[in-house]
């Protein structure tokens, strides 16, 4: 890598496309499975697996990025998603519907944290001074940006090319898993061609002495995970947002399809979800005015933020209008955005090069945990309940959870600043 500014910029590009692949089928996600004659429990089950096959591969796929390098593993993940979006979309039934999300939940494990521990390695190694919550949050600006326009693309394409693959026998949302599959060989040529990877010294280029040291290298940062107790914190919070974002992410579609009527347009959840990632853009950006603004320790910033989010899913919970459901929605992901790279930048200010990857994949499967439990636990109260009442349960974990944030201590050595 050249410089500084190359890294960002493939860095960018790469998690921009990356996000922006997954965000086509973000907002018929639910719809789709729908269509497919699945019930509310039901397709909480289904995210219920994949977030499973997250759990238990989670650590296990950050032990051999840190073996193996980033980058390979990455382009792995990218073998698995296509595999995954070829099978859900020709599924029949629940079984294999099931299979497909397994396969989604080991491309999630795979590429986790792997370009993002890539990018801190080589921004540490460019720029030993640089300021890495800066290039976070630069980064966190894209992203979001780049998911609201694949979100919009993802709810026109029923509307627009969704008759076309009905012609074939598949429903209308199928068409959006085929952009998928393109966009993913794209992804995968972009990536093998611009993403770099200087080998760390601990890590291995044998594939066989990689997995060799798996084990060990797996062991021992479970153990720093649960012997520091600012990480333990750290991935309790994690755990705290899987639970809580698993009801909303799954339910919004079905309860706004309630609102709007079953003659809603697709593209009217397309816009929902490009606003809430364009919201959680606006939030990255607001990071830097409010933390000048309030000259508080990015703690107290953290706790605020995490107790608003708490708050929001309460009243998102007594909405019964699209307006108002779509004001609060959107001051959520914002919410949501504020607290994002510091978040990430605090994290890895307990973190150490060797075993980065492994800990990001740790906190990942500390978010898949309660993402799993979530989907477990909201599948049945949606069910026999209603959305509202887990949206509420959700919020009461979350506002809980903002209390964490108080006993972690940032290092003074390294603090984390605000973009500008």
């Amino acid at each position: 890598m050249k410089s500084a500014r190359s890294l960002l910029f493939v860095y960018i590009l790469n998690q921009s496309l990356h996000w922006f692949i997954i965000g086509l089928i973000l907002p018929v996600s639910s719809l789709f499975m729908l269509d497919k004659g699945l019930n509310l429990q039901e397709i909480g089950l289904v995210f219920a697996v994949s977030s499973a096959a997250v759990l238990l591969l989670e650590l296990p796929t950050g032990g051999l990025s840190d073996a193996l390098g980033r980058k390979r593993v990455y382009l792995i993940s990218l073998l698995f998603m296509l595999g995954a979006v070829l099978l859900v979309m020709v599924s029949w039934n629940l079984i294999t519907l099931m299979i497909g999300y397994i396969l989604f939940g080991a491309a999630r494990a795979l590429s986790s944290g792997s370009i993002d521990a890539w990018f801190v390695d080589e921004h540490n190694r460019l720029e030993p001074e640089g300021d890495l919550s800066r290039k976070l949050a630069i980064a966190g600006i894209f992203i979001p940006l780049a998911m609201g326009i694949s979100a919009l693309a993802g709810g026109w394409l029923p509307d627009l090319l969704g008759p076309l693959t009905s012609d074939f026998g598949a429903g209308i949302y199928s068409i959006n898993f085929i952009a998928m599959a393109v966009m993913i060989l794209v992804q995968f040529l972009l990536t093998f061609k611009l993403v770099v990877e200087q080998i760390h010294a601990s890590r291995s280029k044998s594939m066989l002495s990689g997995f060799r040291q798996l084990p060990q290298l797996v062991a021992d940062s479970v153990q720093y995970g649960f012997k520091q107790i600012a990480v333990f914190l750290l991935l309790l919070t994690s755990f705290a947002w899987g639970f809580g974002f698993s009801g909303l992410e799954t339910y919004w579609q079905p309860q706004v399809k309630n609102m709007l009527g079953p003659d809603s347009a697709n593209w009217q959840f397309g816009l929902l979800t490009a606003g809430y990632f364009l919201s959680a853009s606006a939030g990255n950006l607001l990071f830097t005015p409010l933390s000048k603004l309030l000259r508080v320790p990015v703690t107290v910033m953290l706790f605020g933020s995490r107790s608003a989010l708490g708050i929001l899913f309460l009243i998102l919970a007594a909405q019964h209008g699209v307006a108002g459901f779509t004001a609060f929605y959107f001051i959520l992901f914002m919410c949501n955005g504020i607290a994002s790279s510091p978040d990430t930048a605090l994290f890895n200010q307990q973190l150490n090069e060797n075993n980065r990857s492994t800990m990001q994949s740790l906190n990942s499967l500390f978010l898949q945990l309660g993402g799993l439990i979530g989907s477990f636990l909201h599948g049945f109260i949606a069910q026999y309940a209603s959305i509202s009442i887990t949206w509420c349960v959700a919020g009461g974990v979350l506002i809980a959870s903002a209390f964490l944030y108080l006993n972690v201590r940032e290092n003074a050595k390294e603090p984390i600043r605000a973009v500008g």
